[in-house]
């Protein structure tokens, strides 16, 4: 287990307008209020998981002996009860979003089975949880947590490109600098840009490794001669 720093440290991927207008990636909305993903527990997920603590059970009953009557009834309830609702909940569960609030400086985190959780990214945690996926294989976790001592109040951010999407979080959660990369921003940059001007460009809020220009040389130029940097 690791946790990340608040520096972008690569250029993230751009978020595309064919991406959200296709719903790609369960992308809903980019733009420079706010960032959401689509988060759900319905379908696969649950029913995996239901089916799986269905058929475990059936499987032990036949190691137990035609006169276990008793045993055999407690580890199908146990288990058989659950796994029914679980695969019951993945037709009914619902739709929940990730989202990401440039403007106020907090994340949403949906959570399954329990109540989303708003966290201010100034004081969350991004952590990273290395697991065995498969013999020789190690993939990873991101999740945006609220405190390391309380690592469950929080979610799960991505699987996939972990350090790239964290940059992209950063950047975009750092309402000081410009929209991220990605054509799906570009309608907005112009108003961010206003936004930022009439704010004096005030210095960005976390560091980076990388540079992040403004959209426009002209723009660059006028942010260098406001804000100084």
């Amino acid at each position: 287990m690791e946790y990340l720093s608040k520096t972008i440290k690569e250029k993230p991927k751009g978020i595309t307008q064919e991406t959200v207008e296709s719903n790609k990636y369960f992308i809903e909305e980019a733009n420079d209020l706010f960032y959401k993903e689509k988060r759900t527990a319905r379908g696969w997920m649950s029913w995996g998981i239901g089916i799986v603590l269905i058929i475990v059970p059936i499987i032990i009953s036949f190691f137990f002996k035609s006169d276990d009557f008793w045993p055999k009834i407690i580890i199908l309830t146990i288990f058989g009860i659950p796994g029914v609702v679980t695969v019951i909940y993945g037709f009914v569960a619902p739709i929940k979003y990730l989202v990401f609030d440039r403007m106020n400086g907090v994340i949403v985190m949906p959570r399954n089975f329990r109540s989303t959780v708003t966290i201010p990214f100034s004081s969350g945690f991004a952590r990273v949880k290395h697991i065995n996926s498969s013999p020789g294989v190690i993939s990873g976790m991101l999740a945006f947590v609220s405190s390391k001592s309380k690592d469950r109040v929080g979610g799960l951010l991505t699987e996939y490109n972990i350090k790239n999407y964290w940059a992209f979080t950063i950047w975009y959660m750092d309402k000081n600098r410009p929209l991220p990369p990605g054509d799906a921003f570009d309608p907005y940059r112009q108003q961010d840009f206003e936004r930022r001007k009439a704010e004096g460009f005030p210095k960005p809020l976390y560091p980076s490794k990388i540079s992040t220009p403004e959209a426009t040389k002209e723009q660059q130029v006028e942010r260098k001669r406001i804000g100084g940097w």
